[in-house]
Parts: structure tokens; sequence; C-alpha cells
């Protein structure tokens, strides 16, 4: 029976019974083969990423070379960190790596935590709220539900109306469906976001026009207008236009989930701006709604959806007063059937992000600080075996007139150089590399680097450098001269 489900899937029907080949081992072959194959690319870019490092550590040994010739102790100093450093590139590149790792992860998990904080902290003035059905999950409300709260925002005082009119009123129908029907798979499944093509510039998070370049900004203004030109044009995102082999201009039908015997007729326009809402589509309600009344039409009874398919309505209010005043209209069971719920945006999505509360507990207070003390580990092994296989080193040091603060602050300076360049190396990746896309997280807005990130990096490889170096050093401070030539001798 295994098999036999698999094989729609795409196990080819060579490989059945008749040759001897179990289908599940070429299965788990191709998952190995993938596995590996990111394994390597994670090593590769390691790897890479090391070349840069050692070119920072030559350029400034160049640069100090020169200017030790001043005569200036400090910049002698200094270039005996970096020869240290240079002596044992392998222990060094080691010490690097892992702290370049460590920065990458914490920088990313930094921006997630600085992501949801912004999501569900309460704003002050021109902020979202939702409006959901009480009593049912998924929600699904009447189109007469908008109509409805329309009417109810043009009886507030103008004060505490949307700032945009209706532009700041949008609601959702999720849409779903597949252009197979009869072999249902991810590569031919389809998401989009029902609503009026003009809201998506006005409310949806990530298409503001500071998200967006100009040129990007005019590309969408004209999907809009396109879209309402004729309904059935649709956006999809890039990747997911990707894995359904789909091409710009191309026509396809979808067949609905949950809306039975409806059939889309697409033709896709275009893709938004890469990096916003991947894997999802974009298309008018108005298809929707008149899919909904030719269903009527076709079977003459009224669709199981027509009085269920608006599942969110999202209104901007220019202030606390507005969203109070709008929140007892809304609350109040006489003014909707079936009744209706309405909370701030960051409310919503903290309610969301309850079921997470723990992962995100872990993220913040447990894995962080295990990732630091392990780290704080690794380079204190490091640092370790670097002190004693140049105890000769520091004795003839001292020797020559280095005092034990002097070959302490030696060890810890180049721990904090191995540090600093792999914060400052990791976050600059980070930040100029990821932080350029701006992903799109669900509908909590674009996925960004905070800038201050490009501070915290440098510092955090300090930190733990020294974290990790400190016994080490104090082992090379205590380095007695007459013990290590008795033993050389």
């Amino acid at each position: 029976m295994l098999f036999g489900q698999s094989m729609p899937y795409g196990a080819p029907a060579a490989f059945g019974p008749q040759t001897g080949v179990d289908p599940s081992l070429l299965v788990l072959a191709g998952y190995n083969l993938y596995i590996l194959g990111i394994v390597i690319v994670i090593a590769l870019f390691l790897l890479v990423s090391v070349i840069p490092f050692f070119a920072v550590l030559f350029l400034c040994e160049f640069a100090l070379k020169i200017l030790s010739e001043t005569g200036i102790q400090f910049f002698k100093y200094l270039l005996i960190m970096f020869r240290g450093l240079r002596r044992s590139p392998l222990r060094t590149a080691l010490s690097y790596l892992a702290l370049f790792v460590l920065t990458v992860v914490l920088t990313l998990i930094y921006a997630v935590l600085h992501l949801l904080s912004n999501v569900t902290t309460e704003k002050e003035a021109n902020f979202k709220v939702i409006i959901t059905e009480r009593y049912s999950i998924p929600s699904q409300m009447p189109p007469s539900h908008l109509e409805t709260l329309k009417r109810m925002i043009a009886k507030l005082p103008p004060d505490l109306r949307p700032v945009n009119g209706d532009d700041d009123i949008m609601s959702w129908s999720f849409t779903g469906g597949t252009t197979d029907p009869t072999n249902p798979r991810p590569e031919n499944m389809l998401f989009m976001f029902s609503m009026e093509p003009r809201k998506i510039l006005t409310m949806m998070d990530g298409f503001e026009p500071s998200n967006l370049t100009a040129d990007e900004l005019k590309m969408m203004q004209g999907y809009v207008k396109q879209m309402e030109e004729d309904p059935r044009r649709i956006l999809v995102s890039k990747v997911r236009m990707e894995k359904m082999g789909l091409t710009v201009g191309q026509r396809i039908k979808l067949y609905g989930w949950g809306f039975n015997d409806v059939v889309f007729d697409f033709e896709v326009i275009g893709m938004p701006p890469d990096g916003k809402y991947e894997g999802a589509g974009f298309m008018n309600n108005a298809y929707l709604f008149s899919q909904i009344k030719a269903y009527e039409r076709l079977k003459g009874t009224r669709s199981p959806l027509a009085d269920k398919c608006i599942n969110l309505i999202w209104v901007k209010v220019p202030n606390k007063e507005a969203y109070q005043r709008l929140s007892a209209l809304c609350n109040d069971p006489k003014n909707f059937s079936p009744a209706v719920k309405l909370e701030t945006a960051s409310a919503g999505i903290g309610s969301w992000l309850e079921a997470y509360k723990d992962i995100l507990f872990g993220m913040k207070y447990l894995m962080a600080p295990c990732m630091l003390a392990i780290m704080s580990l690794v380079v204190a092994n490091a640092i370790s075996i670097s002190v004693r296989e140049r105890r000769t080193e520091l004795a003839v040091l001292k020797v020559l007139g280095f005092r034990p603060w002097h070959v302490m602050g030696l060890v810890l300076g180049e721990a904090l150089l191995i540090g600093f360049f792999a914060g400052f190396l990791a976050v600059g990746l980070v930040y100029f590399g990821l932080g350029n896309f701006k992903f799109q997280v669900a509908f909590f807005g674009a996925f960004v680097i905070p800038p201050e990130t490009l501070i915290y990096g440098p510092m955090l490889g300090m930190a733990v450098a020294t974290a990790g170096s400190f016994l080490p050093a104090l082992s090379a401070r205590n380095v007695k001269v007459s013990e290590v030539f008795s033993r050389v001798a």
C-alpha cells in the first residue's frame, strides 16, 4: 500500500518489484544526497569566509609593520599580536569560524525577536486593527459585515475615521486550490490573498513606498491597474511560479479548496518584488464573489460559502480613541450576526504567537546563552593550547622586559582581534547580504536585519573571546622564566 501510494507522487514505475529495487531506498538515497549537498555548501561557504579574515590580518600586519618603524611602542605591541595569530593559522581559523557562526546565528535570532517585538508592540497612532468572527476558527464572515462596518465608520466623528478613508479598510479572503484536482501535490497548489487590488499598495505590509524602489512601485501600480481591468488577472510570487512551472502570461485553471465545483480561470500577469509574500499570490476578490454567484446560477442554490467568504477585515485607525469607539460597536452583538471581535493587529499576532511562546522563550533564554557558553569554551580551549605551545616564547618576552600584564594583554589582545573581525565580518555578511532582501514573513512585515547589529556583532565577538581567553591569559601571565628554561635545559 505504501508503494502504491508513493508511485503517483513521482516514483518511477520502472523501479518496482520487477527490478528488485525498493522505491523507499531510492527516496532515502535522494534525501541523503540532499543533506550531503547542504553540508558541502555550508562547508564551502565557511571555507570561503576565512579568506577575507586572513586578508584583513595580512593588510593590518603590513600596515603595522610600517607604523612600527616610527618607534612607537604601541604599534610594535600590536604587530606582535598579529604575528601571533599568523603563527598558528589552523587554530586561528577554527577560533574565527566558531565565533563567526555564533555571531551569524545570534544575529538572526536577534532579528527574529526584534521583528516579533515590533509587530506585538502597541502603537499610539495610525495603527491597524483586525476584525474576525468571534466564535469560529478559521474566521468566516459574510460580505455584508464589511458593508456594515463601513457604515459604522462613516458615523464616527471625522477625527476618529481612517485618515485615507476607504483606502484604510481592507478585507481578506483566503483562496487556495490546485491545478490538478485528480493528483493534488505541493507543486501544483497555490494559495492567494483575495482582496481589492488597490489595497495591496495602501494596506499590505511590505508594499509601503519606503520598502519599494521607484521602479518596483511603478511596476506594482501597473499590475494593480491590470487586475482592476480584468479580475481574472493574478500576481504570483517568484518562488511559487518556479515551483509550479508557471510563466508570465500563462493561463491556468485553479480548482478551489472548500469552494465546491468552483473553478477559477486565471491569467498570470507578473510577480511581486523579490522577498514579498513568497509562496503566495494575489487575486481580485471581485472574481471570487462572481464565481460564488455563478455557482448559484449553475446549481440553483446558494453556495455554502456565500456567507462565509471573508476571513479577515483590516482597518487602519488614527488613534486609540478611534480603536476603542470602533471596538465597542463591533463587540455589540446586535450589530453583527455572526458576532465578531475587534483587536489590534499587535494583540492578534501576539495571541497567535502564544502557541509558540515556549519556543521563543527557549531561543531567548536557553539557546542563546548555551551558544555563548559553548563558544567561550571553544575559544578557551584554542587559546589554552596556544599558550602551552608558546610558553618558551612568553618566557623570552619576559626576559626581554615584558611585564606580566604585558604578556596577559598580548594573549587577550589576540583573542579580541579574532572576536572583533569574526563579529564584524559575520554581521556585515548578514546585514548587507540577507538584509538587502527584506523577506516578507507572512503578514508580519518585512524581515530586516536591524542596523544596530553592526555594533552588536563585533561587541558580541569580543565579549565571547574575552570570556574564553581570560583564564588562558592568566596562565600566560603566570609563566615562570626559571621553570621554562630549566625544562629546556
